[in-house]
């Protein structure tokens, strides 16, 4: 079993230990507000154990608390595709473009890091993999993906943040360089039951609107400030948001990645970043009826050259991702990250566990799954606002999957531009 963190203490600066030595938190010496970030800079990497990130953690102490900390740590020689690192079963990680002919290779980009993992400005082209996306250099993750279309990139820890007991903290670190105002971030947090594997709260222009119940936190399109929305019953409620741009009080860096932080309960929302104390949100809201919810990291790419000159698409680094308190679940991997016509069998990695759910995302009408050569059966739909459905963009699935289930079949008709296709398919199961 993994092992897990238990937050102490208070205000400090906290020593992480790699996840191959246990994800345990120690204190070290405090950290002036000149030392956020000084230590998450890709020029200067950290040893694997002894990785030291400057992180003042203001908090109630917590005991018999489950928390969660990814450190993503690794050295590799090159850039390594996610699904080999050695933190991938602790994640989902969806990547998703719309354009029929990206669904098998992505569109090439120029992405951060050198072929040899060098700092940026270095950089290398990324391959057309999917796998290739989301890949990691000097004990940090990066995202990158270019769509002509529109793309993104979903990252999901098993761990869901619990507020149950009163304010619950999510802490990360990204990069703050942002290449064109069409390449974005955002992070969406919404009940087990109710959260989309690709939430988007653009309508009509891909996939399948936003979740149910959520509370959802964006990147503004025009700046470089964020905004936030409570969802109820598809509708955005907007929480009152400070316009200011993060280059107000920080210079951008593609190598430096600053803390940025969610403090959530059932009846307030406060985010920003602490190293600068400066919040964009800071509220009280109506209750929000649910106290535990899915943690989704989002990159977008909305045709990110559609500018000028100097636009591009982006690439993100993140790492150190903090949720306390949190409560885990399993991700069984499928050995595929696609089925369609020609290969419409995946195996999982392990057998379905109990009250487990199969998730993924599907194009094409009569979608039909079986489990270990069972009986076919309609797939289901996940719960979602059914006036965003568009024929030619993909819908999110969830639906039980039978204890022990250690292979499924799809099958499908085609539509008006494409034949049927699943994708990024995982089991997912509360403990």
């Amino acid at each position: 079993m993994k092992k897990i963190i238990w937050f102490m203490m208070l205000t400090m600066c906290m020593l992480v230990v790699s996840p191959q030595a246990g994800h345990y938190l120690l204190p070290t010496a405090a950290a002036s507000r000149a030392q956020v970030g000084e230590s998450n800079m890709c020029s200067a990497p950290q040893a694997i154990g002894d990785y030291r990130a400057f992180i003042p953690l203001a908090m109630t102490p917590l005991t018999s608390t489950i928390s969660f900390f990814e450190t993503f740590d690794g050295m590799p020689a090159q850039p390594l595709g996610w699904r080999s690192t050695g933190w991938s079963a602790r994640w989902d990680v969806t990547v998703h473009s719309r354009d029929v002919d990206t669904w098998y290779e992505l569109e090439e980009m120029v992405t951060d890091h050198g072929a040899d993992c060098s700092a940026p400005p270095a950089t290398h082209t990324l391959s057309r993999r999917y796998e290739d996306a989301v890949y990691q250099c000097r004990n940090h993750v990066m995202t990158a993906i270019q769509a002509g279309g529109y793309g993104m990139i979903y990252l999901t820890p098993n761990h869901m943040v619990d507020f149950s007991q009163g304010t619950a903290t999510i802490r990360f670190d990204v990069s703050t360089l942002r290449n064109s105002l069409r390449d974005w971030i955002d992070l969406w947090i919404s009940p087990y039951d109710d959260h989309l594997q690709i939430p988007l709260d653009m309508d009509q222009v891909d996939a399948s609107g936003p979740p149910r119940n959520a509370v959802h936190i964006r990147m503004d399109l025009g700046n470089n400030f964020f905004t936030a929305a409570v969802y109820r019953n598809f509708q955005p409620i907007d929480i009152d948001s400070d316009y200011v741009p993060y280059e107000d009080f920080l210079t951008p860096s593609a190598q430096r990645r600053d803390t940025f932080e969610v403090q959530i309960s059932r009846t307030s929302v406060k985010f920003g970043m602490p190293g600068y104390s400066f919040y964009w949100v800071n509220a009280t809201i109506p209750d929000l009826g649910w106290d535990q919810g899915i943690v989704q990291l989002g990159h977008h790419s909305y045709n990110p050259t559609k500018c000028d000159d100097s636009c591009r698409a982006g690439t993100w680094h993140w790492d150190n991702v903090m949720i306390s308190p949190s409560r885990p679940f399993t991700i069984t991997a499928a050995n595929r990250r696609y089925a369609d016509r020609a290969n419409p069998t995946i195996n999982l990695s392990a057998p379905a566990p109990a009250n487990a759910r199969l998730r993924f995302t599907g194009i094409g009408p009569n979608l039909e799954v079986r489990f270990s050569g069972g009986a076919w059966q309609p797939a289901i739909l996940q719960t979602q606002d059914s006036s965003q459905f568009k024929e030619e963009h993909f819908r999110n699935y969830w639906m039980p999957i039978p204890a022990g289930t250690t292979q499924i079949e799809f099958r499908g008709d085609d539509w008006w531009g494409a034949d049927w296709h699943a994708r990024d398919i995982t089991v997912w199961s509360l403990y």
